[in-house]
């Protein structure tokens, strides 16, 4: 459910989520989304209270978040390393290359158009890696795979259907490769256990026993993980 409050005298939407839950909590998403998940009980007047009495932290995290203009000699970590953005006149082509990202558009000042670019070639350069983190663990983890699709995901990092179809969030590349990995895996062993019990958990960390760090670090950092 989509709802509007005014914080600070600007307009803000969010989307708010009704479930069984007895707390309230507050979601600040890339892009400048928010989210906050309510008890079914909720009344909307409440959650729209308690909304805009944290204006101040949903303001600030909403600007933090929010798509930056990608600009020559600007950084962008992809894989987790550094790299410098390089934009440049010509005709649309995006390479990576010792450490550079290289955009070149006809025109580099249309900035969602530059944006759109990045995204399409690092949502394929994170599937063709996907594809060879499943193919390395899927022979150890078992289970077979149907279809591997990347998504532009709010939230989530991977999902695995009842049909063991494979979804995988782009921006993963933008973390260490160790974040990739524990996601893969993640999923892979769903496919034996569809649920996350404790043997779930045994058979992910069979694969990475230090998986707790990485899917920590997700858990930390994964917000200002964006273009």
């Amino acid at each position: 459910m989509k709802r509007i409050v005014s914080l600070s005298g600007v307009d803000v939407e969010y989307t708010l989520i009704q479930a069984p839950r007895r707390d309230v909590l507050i979601q600040a998403l890339p892009g400048g989304v928010i989210r906050v998940y309510a008890p079914k009980t909720a009344r909307l007047r409440d959650v729209d209270r308690l909304v805009t009495d944290n204006s101040q932290m949903i303001l600030e995290a909403r600007e933090r978040l929010k798509p930056k203009p990608l600009r020559d000699g600007g950084e962008i970590r992809i894989e987790g390393a550094p790299r410098t953005v390089r934009l440049k006149t010509g005709r649309e082509c995006v390479r990576l290359t010792g450490g550079e990202f290289i955009i070149a558009a006809p025109d580099i000042s249309d900035g969602d158009a530059v944006r759109a670019q990045a995204m399409a070639f690092l949502s394929k350069y994170a599937l063709a890696r996907i594809r060879d983190r499943i193919d390395h663990y899927q022979p150890l983890t078992g289970g077979e795979v149907n279809r591997v699709a990347v998504r532009a995901q709010k939230s989530r990092w991977g999902s695995c259907s009842s049909k063991h179809n494979l979804n995988f969030n782009w921006r993963l590349i933008l973390a260490p490769p160790q974040c990739l990995d524990y996601v893969v895996i993640h999923e892979l062993c769903h496919l034996r256990e569809f649920n996350h019990s404790p043997r779930f958990w045994s058979l992910v960390e069979e694969q990475m026993p230090d998986y707790r760090v990485w899917k920590d670090y997700l858990r930390r950092n994964g917000a200002g993980l964006a273009l």
